[in-house]
C-alpha cells in the first residue's frame, strides 16, 4: 500500500468578479496550509485569482518536496527525474515533462515573487483534491512510495523524543534514534541560518533526502542571538532501506568536510 500525504489548505469564503485570466487581479487567500495534518510555514500568502489559488514557487517546493530553480524568463519545479514543469515566467505557458502543454496553468508574477497553480500542480503529480464544506477546506490526497519521511515539529514529539532532540541538537551532525532522524546545523549567530529539505528521491533501496543549508537574505536585519537551527523527522520505511542526507547544493553527503 502506497503511503499517503494530506494536505488541507484552508480558503476564505469570498466573491471575485470574472475577469480574464491575464487581467485578474490577486486577492489574498487564507494563509493555512497543513501537511500530514500538519501546519506547514509558509513564506508567503497564498493568493486567489480566479477562485485558484496560488502559492509561491518555494511553498509550492516545500510543499511537494520539490526542487524550484530559476533562469531567464522561466522556472522549473522538478519533483524527480521523470516529473518536471517549466513555467514561462512572460507568456505564462508551462511544459510538463518538457513539452509545451496547451491546458497547463501557468505562474504568476506578483511584485517579483512567483506564484505557482496548487491544485493543478497536485493534480498533475498523481494526487486527487476535494472540497469538504464541512471544514471549509480542500483536502489533497497525494500518493507518495511506499515508505516515507514526514517533518515534525518538536511540539509534536513524545517527551522522550524531545529530550533526545535538545541532546543533539546543538552539535553539527545527522542522528537517529529508531525512526527518528534529527538533523542539527549546530549553532549559528542568527536565525537567518536554517535547514530546510527541498526534496526526497529513491534511489535502489536507499531514501535520499536533499536538504539545503539557508543563508541570511543580503541586507535583512536579523536579531543577534544564537540558535540551533535542525530538522526532526520520521521515516517509515521498507525493510533493508535506508535514509541518506545530500546537501541540496553540492549533491553530497549533508555536512561532508570541504577538501
Amino acid at each position: 500500500m502506497k503511503g499517503k500525504i494530506l494536505l488541507a489548505a484552508t480558503l476564505g469564503m469570498q466573491m471575485l468578479v470574472a475577469y480574464p485570466a491575464a487581467a485578474a487581479p490577486a486577492s489574498p487567500a487564507a494563509a493555512h496550509v497543513y501537511v500530514n495534518g500538519e501546519q506547514a510555514s509558509l513564506e508567503k500568502a497564498p493568493i486567489l485569482v480566479d477562485q485558484r489559488t496560488y502559492v509561491s514557487a518555494s511553498d509550492a517546493s516545500q510543499i511537494l518536496q520539490a526542487d524550484w530553480t530559476m533562469s531567464a524568463g522561466s522556472g522549473v519545479l522538478k519533483l524527480s527525474d521523470e516529473q518536471s514543469f517549466t513555467f514561462g515566467l512572460k507568456d505564462g505557458k508551462v511544459a510538463v515533462n518538457g513539452k509545451w502543454s496547451e491546458k497547463g496553468q501557468g505562474a504568476i508574477v506578483r511584485d517579483g515573487q512567483v506564484y505557482l497553480p496548487l491544485r493543478w500542480l497536485v493534480e498533475q503529480a498523481g494526487g486527487k483534491v476535494a472540497w469538504n464544506a464541512e471544514k471549509k477546506a480542500v483536502e489533497i490526497m497525494a500518493a507518495l512510495h511506499e515508505g516515507s519521511l514526514v517533518l515534525l515539529t518538536d511540539d509534536k514529539l513524545t517527551k522522550e523524543e524531545q529530550a533526545y532532540v535538545e541532546s543533539v541538537k546543538k552539535k553539527q551532525g545527522i542522528y537517529q534514534q529508531g525512526k527518528l532522524y534529527v538533523v542539527a546545523r549546530g549553532e549559528s549567530p542568527n536565525p537567518g541560518y536554517g535547514l530546510q529539505v527541498t526534496h526526497t528521491q529513491w534511489s535502489w533501496e536507499q531514501l535520499l533526502v536533499y536538504v539545503k543549508q539557508t543563508k541570511p537574505e543580503p541586507g535583512k536585519m536579523y536579531t543577534q542571538a544564537i540558535t540551533y537551527p535542525h530538522i526532526v523527522a520520521k521515516a517509515d520505511l521498507p525493510p533493508y532501506t535506508t535514509v541518506v542526507f545530500l546537501d541540496a547544493d553540492t549533491k553530497k553527503p549533508l555536512f561532508a568536510p570541504e577538501k
